[in-house]
């Protein structure tokens, strides 16, 4: 009995320790491109400590797949922490990225100075990195740089480091806020090095506001060197007729899309020929134009600019508050329906004027722009006219996917009555997978 026993302990401990071999052989054994795989679902830290666990690991823990893409937030007041711990992964693994993602979270005049130091270590260490995308949004070198002797070091260590990058295929500096002669210094560099390769460029807030920067020779020249440029998206003071002949010229067939941003602040009152926009979608068959108004209401500046030949696909509008201003509301809203209405696919109209009512012109926009896809409104807006637009949803008459609707100044009824509605229509926006919400301007939300 007790051999027995001992005959069937023995078996036990020997299939344990089997297994235990036979578990030690398969994760020994483990493909290259297998632990590879495993290591990218792992954080920095987890990254660490797998490597910790045997050579092999610690062998592929410099891998270079393993780092390619990479986000520093090296501003705040933790700009010294952060920006070391930022330098020393650019000492280990830094030229290995190709996706580098930079923020500068909550700029001070306090943490300037600081910043552009960790930046220029930073660059610098990064600089044999071969980065296909590059993007630092929200820079304000305008509203927090106060030193210019930090600010025009910084745009020296930008300079310097995009000289060594010639694979570039994205670049976004969106609100750099960058003097005129500093930004162009860096759009002659990434030219000069990746104009072959650049398809996307963000240019939104580049420059600092109020720059007539059309005016400057050397930008017309520095945008001859961008040669494949698919998408761009830009302030309306950075384009003029000359740059849209010369986009004509130089990105004939590539040019897809243009995001074009109209501020108060910024120079706007040129204009460009309805000839010149057609020829570049001439060029550009496929070209599709979006149109953003920032703090811009009256019809008389926004309806100019809004040449009928351009391919406007979206269209986005901020009026900024003047409630005592005549606006030409409806006069904006039936220039776009009577000139995009067979390619315009998406509408945001942010109205904040309490005295001039455009449902009809509303109604006849839904109606008549047959492409029209997403639509957001905030205005005044009457009960019946949002009902009417539900119904022609219902009858398919339209075919919305996005409705956000932002009705303002209503009473506690006719809250009540808008609630209703969308209750009532509940059933159709669920069955078509529609995304519809009804809100008011006191943000009581009946979705």
């Amino acid at each position: 009995m007790e051999i027995g026993w001992w005959l069937q302990q023995a078996s036990k401990i020997w299939k344990v320790l089997i297994g235990l071999r036979m578990e030690q052989y398969k994760w020994e054994h483990l493909p290259d491109v297998v632990i590879i795989e495993i290591l990218k679902y792992l954080s920095d830290e987890e990254k660490v400590k797998a490597a910790l666990t045997c050579k092999n690991w610690g062998r592929l823990y410099y891998t270079p797949c393993l780092w390619r893409k990479r986000h520093f937030d090296v501003g705040g007041y933790r700009v010294h922490a952060n920006g070391l711990r930022a330098c020393q992964f650019a000492s280990l693994h830094g030229r290995h990225v190709q996706n580098l993602s930079l923020t500068c979270t909550h700029p001070s005049y306090h943490t300037a100075k600081m910043f552009q130091k960790t930046m220029e270590e930073l660059l610098f260490k990064m600089r044999h990195a071969k980065l296909v995308e590059f993007e630092l949004e929200r820079l304000e070198l305008e509203r927090f740089w106060r030193f210019e002797a930090s600010r025009d070091r910084l745009i020296s260590n930008f300079v310097r480091f995009f000289r060594y990058q010639y694979r570039l295929e994205t670049f976004d500096m969106t609100s750099a806020q960058l003097p005129s002669n500093g930004g162009i210094r860096i759009l002659e560099t990434l030219g000069s090095n990746s104009g072959e390769t650049i398809k996307e460029l963000f240019l939104e807030d580049f420059f600092h506001s109020r720059l007539a920067i059309i005016q400057v020779p050397r930008y017309l020249n520095c945008l001859t060197l961008f040669k494949n440029v698919e998408f761009l998206a830009l302030n309306y003071n950075c384009i003029s007729e000359d740059v849209i002949v010369l986009f004509a010229k130089t990105l004939r067939g590539k040019l897809d899309m243009i995001n074009i941003k109209v501020c108060k602040l910024d120079p706007r009152h040129h204009r460009i020929s309805g000839g010149a926009w057609g020829m570049l979608k001439r060029a550009c068959p496929k070209l599709v134009v979006s149109f953003w108004f920032e703090n811009i209401g009256q019809m008389h500046e926004i309806v100019p600019i809004l040449s009928k030949e351009i391919p406007v696909r979206d269209f986005h509008i901020w009026t900024g508050y003047d409630d005592e201003a005549d606006w030409g509301l409806n006069d904006t809203i039936r220039h776009l329906h009577v000139n995009y209405k067979h390619i315009i696919e998406s509408v945001s109209l942010e109205l904040d004027n309490n005295h001039e009512t455009v449902d009809e012109e509303i109604l006849a926009m839904v109606t008549s722009c047959k492409h029209l896809k997403d639509f957001t409104l905030n205005a005044v807006i009457l009960i019946p006219t949002i009902q009417q637009i539900m119904e022609l949803q219902r009858e398919r008459k339209i075919d919305l996917r996005t409705f956000r609707l932002t009705a303002c100044g209503l009473s506690e009824n006719e809250w009540t009555e808008l609630s209703e509605i969308r209750d009532s229509y509940s059933a159709m926006i669920e069955q078509r997978a529609l995304d519809f919400r009804f809100t008011t301007d006191l943000i009581v939300d009946f979705s």
